[in-house]
């Protein structure tokens, strides 16, 4: 078997039997001053939570983003395409840090409480749910010229949380981000949740886990055969390049990166896949549409920027 079918038979027995048939919706697409009126609201929530005023700032208007710059060095921005926000506390790296290490479940717990805080599970619509996903934890560590080691500090811990609609998770990015200081205080917070329609434009039967598993690797295989025909330098032979998916084929709403505007939430299916090329390495993140009809704008990746050339105009002050 070669390593094209033995990945393909992986990825279609690493998914579950899929629903039949599934939602899609339409998302709402606020005007700029909606946008900034939420963003009022992320930070009046955010200052509650820091125990810092972030009522006053300075506001600076791109075209394709609104940038708040705070008191004490914080700072929020609001991308217009897609609504995502993020707000930092404005702290240094390594200022509050942990006086000690904390169990991960105790870390996970502060951050659900902080999310909690925030009150972002009552601003959510009907079907859509947030649950906790994943836990990191920064940490640092030094030696002298001895080799003598200091105990390693925590420095941040992270929690990110996934958007559910209707019980199936939207894949991309972390949908929410806590990262938090010592005590579990608020150092930063992001927010990716694209807003569905209360009720679906339509349904679409979902194709089999097979179909797809077959496209994602047609879409790598073309993808290495680009690179191959373009690369600077020699590489291996596509048939001896190491590949691996070891999180399997994922399925559910996909949620376009931040700068990306998006007019539907439809499902795909999606694998990372892990390149080993011998002397270098690499991860390609690819999706196929999970519906006979594609109803999002699948891009191969590299093929075009995600930043936008109007990103790159010059800033008015606005509010």
């Amino acid at each position: 078997m070669d390593t094209h079918a033995s990945l393909m038979e992986s990825l279609a027995s690493s998914q579950k039997e899929p629903p039949t048939e599934v939602n899609v919706f339409e998302l709402g697409r606020p005007s700029v001053e909606d946008l900034q009126r939420r963003l009022r609201k992320w930070l009046r929530l955010g200052g509650e939570v820091c125990e810092k005023s972030f009522d006053r700032g300075e506001w600076t208007r791109y075209e394709d983003r609104t940038l708040v710059r705070l008191p004490q060095g914080a700072q929020a921005l609001m991308y217009h395409a897609s609504g995502a926000f993020k707000l930092s506390s404005g702290r240094a790296p390594m200022e509050a840090l942990f006086k000690e290490m904390e169990p991960a479940a105790k870390l996970t717990e502060r951050a659900e409480a902080l999310v909690k805080s925030l009150g972002v599970q009552e601003s959510l619509g009907r079907g859509e749910s947030l649950s906790f996903e994943r836990l990191w934890q920064t940490k640092a560590a030094a030696q002298d010229r001895e080799g003598k080691a200091v105990e390693p500090v925590l420095c941040r811990a992270i929690g990110a949380f996934r958007h559910h609609v209707e019980g199936i998770p939207v894949l991309g990015p972390a949908s929410l981000a806590v990262q938090m200081a010592a005590g579990g205080s608020l150092d930063s917070l992001s927010v990716l949740m694209r807003g569905p329609a209360p009720e679906a434009t339509e349904s679409a039967k979902v194709v089999h886990p097979e179909r797809a598993a077959r496209a994602l690797v047609q879409q790598l295989a073309g993808q290495l055969d680009l690179a191959a025909s373009t690369a600077a330098y020699t590489r291996k032979p596509t048939n001896e390049i190491k590949i691996e998916c070891p999180g399997g084929m994922l399925f559910g709403y996909l949620s376009l990166p931040k700068r990306k505007a998006q007019r539907l939430l439809a499902p795909v299916y999606l694998a990372m896949f892990q390149l080993d090329h011998g002397l270098e390495k690499q991860a390609m993140v690819l999706a196929v549409s999970a519906t006979e009809k594609s109803y999002l704008n699948l891009n191969v990746p590299g093929s075009e920027s995600l930043v936008s050339a109007s990103s790159k105009t010059a800033a008015r002050r606005c509010c």
